[in-house]
């Protein structure tokens, strides 16, 4: 029986990706990994069975999981921040808003250099934080549920 996975795992993972990490499934255990880019880097340029490197005792079990994520195939890479489009995610938000002036507000501040920052200070200012932080859950938990169904992956 395939692994069940817990649908609020892949949205946190969702909500904290960073560009040096990736977050993985495991297909066994339904449990979500995530690990350094670096990691992945130095077990694909190694063998399988090649020395491991001196690693500190902190990052020995995410050698572990890093090397089978490379060498086996019970691993489903959950999508990156650029499959996400936060700034989508965004704008869906911005054109939620009940309010005329602050939906202009925030589509404006989507707009240009410094967009993420804009629209973090723009929904501090109306006072909407709680709002956006529930929309983006939700617009993630969409996402997640997408991927499983695209992955045959079961969800709970």
């Amino acid at each position: 029986m395939p692994a069940i996975v817990r649908l609020q795992d892949i949205v946190e993972a969702l909500e904290m990706q960073f560009d040096e990490h990736s977050s993985f499934v495991d297909l066994d255990t339904g449990k979500v990994e995530t690990v350094s880019q670096e990691l992945l880097e130095e077990v694909e340029e190694e063998s399988d069975d090649a020395e491991e490197p001196d690693l500190p005792e902190a990052e020995d079990e995410e050698w572990e999981i890093a090397k089978r994520i490379v060498f086996t195939d019970h691993f489903a890479a959950l999508p990156t921040k650029f499959d996400v489009h936060e700034w989508s995610i965004m704008q869906d938000f911005a054109h939620s808003v009940e309010s005329v002036g602050i939906r202009e507000d925030l589509l404006h501040a989507i707009h240009g250099a410094g967009a993420f920052r804009m629209f973090k200070d723009t929904i501090r200012r109306h006072g909407i934080e709680p709002l956006w932080f529930e929309f983006r859950s939700e617009a993630l938990k969409q996402i997640a549920i997408e991927w499983c169904e695209e992955n045959q992956i079961t969800w709970e």
